[in-house]
């Protein structure tokens, strides 16, 4: 794997912004809400035995409904897709309506995965970094992943993965390999590349299953340690890893929702239009680049 660090000055590589604040209207790409299933959990080698000596047939814990929203391109494609994680406060409008518009603009069928609504569940952020009860995100991610791959204008072998804060961990967790198992997938469905909003880089796996851009502030007093600190000696083997850090940024740059004296757990948070834009353009780049959009 190759790990490669850049600290980034306020370049700004594409025009446009994510939203109205950073200078542009949101495209007008409708966004839908539409129903979807988490994928199912196999039963574990124990519990499975012990059901086998009874003489029972160990069969998977079937996903719960959730809820999802979707934007998709003009046309019939087929195109790529992106799964969204949304961080465990729940879905700014930002992330809910901003964002997926913004990403079927670029050519991208955009879910975003709701964990909560469906399950009665409130969304919520615990220093401990646990889910509240009921909430499954990795189920959730690929129950997305199956769903677009059920679309005829989805491209199902082009499809990747974007979180933010706590979303992108699961974005982490979902890179490496031996998650692939831990959700029944009979036809080995698998994610492509995946975009981290900062999460914090102690969390990158050395050999991850799909390449990874990570975009975080080097004030974010969320993420933990700085990122240029997390650096790991690898081989040239692999999938990337690329890291972009950007000097003098706070937690939550990339989402409208933080003011400028917001927090998350005690710790500051604040919207950045400039290192936003910047951003998007390597999110924009990175998802062209590994799901190979035609």
């Amino acid at each position: 794997m190759r790990y490669l660090i850049s600290v980034a000055l306020g370049l700004v590589l594409a025009t446009g912004a994510w939203a109205q604040q950073s200078g542009s209207e949101p495209p007008r790409i409708a966004v839908e809400k539409v129903d979807l299933q988490a994928a199912a959990r196999p039963v574990g080698g124990l519990m499975a035995r012990r059901m086998r000596e009874r003489g029972e047939e160990p069969k998977p814990t079937p996903g719960g409904s959730i809820e999802g929203h979707l934007a998709k391109p003009e046309g019939n494609g087929p195109f790529p897709a992106v799964v969204v994680l949304p961080d465990c406060i729940g879905l700014t409008p930002f992330v809910r309506e901003t964002l997926p518009a913004r990403l079927a603009s670029w050519g991208y069928v955009a879910l975003v995965i709701d964990s909560w609504t469906s399950r009665n569940a409130q969304a919520g952020c615990f220093l401990n970094g646990q889910e509240p009860a009921g909430v499954d995100r990795v189920a959730d991610a690929y129950g997305g992943l199956f769903y677009l791959a059920g679309l005829p204008m989805v491209q199902r072998d082009r499809v990747g993965l974007l979180g933010f804060a706590t979303g992108g961990v699961f974005v982490l967790t979902l890179a490496d390999p031996q998650t692939l198992s831990s959700v029944v997938n009979s036809e080995n469905l698998s994610f492509k590349g995946g975009v981290v909003f900062y999460a914090p880089c102690a969390e990158v796996i050395r050999n991850p299953a799909f390449p990874l851009l990570i975009l975080v502030g080097q004030d974010d007093r969320r993420t933990g340690a700085h990122c240029e600190e997390g650096a790991r000696p690898t081989g040239a083997d692999g999938n990337p890893v690329e890291v972009h850090v950007y000097p003098g940024v706070k937690h939550g740059f990339a989402d409208p929702h933080w003011d400028p004296t917001g927090e998350i757990l005690g710790f500051p948070t604040a919207y950045d239009p400039k290192a936003a834009e910047d951003a998007q353009a390597r999110a924009h780049e990175f998802l062209d680049r590994t799901l190979g959009r035609k």
